[in-house]
């Protein structure tokens, strides 16, 4: 039998933004935002705009591309992080909620903080469904979607057995060493623990880990850094090749050293393909994922030429 000890309480959720509940009490439901969403090809949601328009913060003229802006839900005022106190204290009772013009967040500029509202969340999938593409006739219809059960989670260790098998199956693993292969830290550049646990999920998925470690990605022979092809890339701004970063960071894994590896090449590299998100600030690692993913497959259609070549 256990007994609960009475003096661990259960941690309480966070109280509501006193500003969203103050400006649902005055206007009508933030379901009528529906129309000005509009989705990404990748599944991401934005506020809608021209094609050409650049939106940019009202005191200071910084643009999206190198900080986050939010669009004010009364006077439609654009403002940067920076200047959202401001424009939360400077105007009437109503200008404190605001939405990420290319996250379709909600932002509150007094707490300076996201908060989180069931009628936009709720518009904000009918924005994703909708765009959706419509269902073949032939194709069976699909069941109702249900509610997933919570599972009780249970640690899981490997028995003897177990572990005689997956080391015979795994050629990284080895039964006779005390850890196996490719276990090595990475270093937190700042707030980059984002960018930490997509690559430790990316250095341990088998197909990608035999890919680079199979060297079908050579960084000694990467096309993109013969010097013709260099200067070329460098006159376009793209000289960096993830994929050879990555191959770096897959041979610093797999020494054998134990030693934490810092990664900070391969940050580099991201910000120069990915300039919106290039700081030092928490990003989403959702979204750290897709970016990288699509340079990734760019840099090795390179590699999937070459085998083609050489399988003919």
């Amino acid at each position: 039998m256990c007994i609960r000890d009475s003096s661990m309480t259960t941690p309480s959720a966070p109280p509501p933004c006193p500003h969203l509940a103050a400006y649902r009490h005055t206007t009508r439901s933030l379901r009528f935002l529906r129309r000005c969403l509009r989705v990404r090809p990748l599944g991401r949601p934005e506020i809608r705009r021209e094609p050409r328009e650049l939106p940019r913060c009202s005191p200071c003229s910084s643009p999206s591309s190198s900080s986050r802006l939010y669009a004010c839900l009364s006077c439609a005022a654009v403002f940067c992080p920076t200047h959202a106190a401001s424009h939360a204290s400077a105007s009437t009772s109503g200008h404190q909620i605001a939405v990420d013009v290319d996250r379709a967040e909600l932002f509150c500029a007094a707490c300076g903080d996201q908060v989180y509202d069931p009628d936009f969340d709720h518009a904000v999938v009918l924005a994703q469904s909708s765009s959706l593409p419509p269902p073949s006739a032939s194709a069976s219809p699909s069941p109702a979607p249900r509610k997933r059960r919570r599972v009780e989670y249970r640690a899981w260790a490997p028995d003897p057995a177990e572990f005689a098998l997956m080391s015979s199956a795994d050629p990284t693993t080895s039964a006779s060493s005390a850890a196996p292969a490719g276990l090595r830290g990475l270093n937190n550049l700042g707030n980059t623990c984002f960018m930490n646990s997509v690559l430790q999920a990316l250095l341990h998925a088998p197909p990608l880990r035999n890919y680079f470690l199979g060297d079908r990605h050579n960084r000694y022979l990467c096309p993109r850094q013969t010097p013709m092809r260099r200067r070329s890339a460098e006159a376009n701004d793209k000289a960096a090749c993830l994929a050879c970063d990555l191959d770096e960071i897959y041979s610093a894994a797999f020494s054998g050293e134990r030693t934490p590896y810092s990664p900070a090449k391969f940050l580099y590299s991201w910000w120069q393909h990915a300039s919106n998100l290039a700081s030092y600030e928490q990003q989403d690692a959702h979204e750290f994922f897709i970016s990288i993913l699509d340079h990734i497959h760019e840099n090795i259609k390179d590699d999937q030429h070459k085998s083609h070549a050489q399988g003919s």
